[in-house]
């Protein structure tokens, strides 16, 4: 029994297969190289400049520092209203990665407005920072910082917050401030605000808004690739807004407002006290009760709080001293005499018989005094406020003479 080898031309044929494998593979590595420098040269030379820029752009940040709000004072330069440093937390979220797994982190630490949060986060650019909440308190701060590697993109800043110092002092005289509204972004005078800046609502902060907003700052700073701050390559500093000072008196604001307080007990008492300098018109203190703490809104106030304040039945956030309307009673006395002495309906010791009734038609109108003042001249109605003596000046007088 024998066996026979190859031949020499199978092997030849085997041979030619596998060379003409290599050059195939050849010509496809030779490809592929190719199209490799192709593609570099395609991002290196024509794009170059502009993925230079972009990752310039991802390398510095530009952000807004917040303006300083001028201070409110007193006749005498007592501060009422003014600011205080607090910490913001702040998120990125081009940055924050899955920010809903952060956000369920935070959640179980601090109360969190979710629908507001995610709301601004779909109407503001990927790159500015949107606010989760302000004035975040010492012991957050210590959390937040100690998980930040399981909080991409979330930040603390140090902001100035609107602080009234003496809490419900005044309030509603000086009113509060809270975050602008997305119809008051629309009108032209408010063109220069952003987004969760914070605007007069109500008061003098309102009325003087333009007073005591300041000028907001900036600065340009280096941030790796989780965003956080390397160094500041440029800044320009905020602007403080001009201070207010008032004709108010705090001593006697303060005094009308113990007064007041020693009157309603445990019951807030609904009413109001206005002290003028009538040579000028100037207002030394003006109080309105039940009142409320400002500092609520500075901060940003809860929807509870909000709906409690709106239905409280005594509306304490109601400046009962302009806003009311009341009788003006006794105080009308003044001008009912005066006008009868102008036109001559009357003089000064001319008497007029009180018995503790003016009869008009059918109907008696009481005076205060049921058995009546007797004949009183107007000194003596003036004295004693005699309700007779001043429904028979004004049925005299006639209602266009008094009108």
């Amino acid at each position: 029994m024998s066996y026979a080898g190859p031949s020499k031309e199978s092997f030849l044929d085997a041979s030619f297969s596998v060379r003409k494998k290599i050059k195939v593979y050849a010509v496809l590595v030779i490809i592929s190289f190719l199209v490799i420098l192709i593609r570099v040269w395609y991002l290196q030379i024509l794009k170059g400049e502009d993925f230079m820029g972009q990752s310039e752009q991802n390398r510095s940040r530009k952000i807004s520092l917040p303006d300083y709000r001028g201070d409110i004072k007193d006749r005498r330069g007592k501060t009422l209203v003014n600011i205080r440093p607090s910490f913001s937390l702040y998120v990125t979220p081009e940055d924050a990665g899955d920010f809903s797994k952060s956000l369920g982190f935070l959640s179980e630490l601090m109360e969190i407005n979710k629908g507001k949060l995610w709301n601004d986060i779909r109407q503001s650019p990927s790159f500015k920072n949107v606010l989760i909440k302000r004035d975040i308190t010492r012991k957050e701060i210590a959390y937040i910082e100690e998980n930040k590697m399981l909080l991409p993109g979330i930040h603390i800043k140090v902001e100035p917050l609107r602080s009234y110092v003496y809490k419900d002092f005044a309030s509603h005289i000086l009113g509060y401030v809270g975050e602008v509204s997305k119809g008051e972004l629309m009108a032209s005078k408010f063109g220069r605000y952003e987004q969760g800046d914070m605007i007069g609502k109500n008061g003098l902060e309102k009325i003087y808004e333009s007073n005591l907003k300041g000028k907001k700052g900036f600065k340009e700073i280096e941030v790796d690739a989780s965003g956080r701050e390397l160094k500041t390559l440029r800044k320009l500093s905020p602007k403080a807004g001009n201070s207010l000072v008032l004709t108010l008196d705090s001593r006697v604001q303060n005094r009308l407002e113990k007064l007041m307080d020693e009157v309603s007990g445990k019951s807030p008492v609904e009413g109001s006290v206005v002290v003028m300098k009538v040579q000028s018109g100037e207002i030394i203190a003006m109080v309105s009760k039940p009142s409320f703490d400002p500092n609520f809104f500075a901060t940003g106030v809860s929807r509870k709080k909000w709906n409690n304040l709106v239905r409280d039945e005594k509306n304490p956030l109601q400046n009962r001293a302009v806003n009311g309307q009341y009788p003006p009673a006794s105080t009308y006395k003044l001008v009912t005499a005066y006008a009868a002495l102008s036109e001559k309906v009357v003089e000064p010791e001319s008497t007029i018989f009180c018995p503790g009734y003016f009869r008009l038609g059918k109907r008696n109108y009481r005076c205060w005094k049921k058995k009546g003042h007797g004949n009183m001249n107007l000194h003596d109605a003036l004295v004693q406020s005699c309700d007779v003596y001043f429904y028979t000046l004004g049925h005299r007088l006639g209602i266009d003479n008094l009108a």
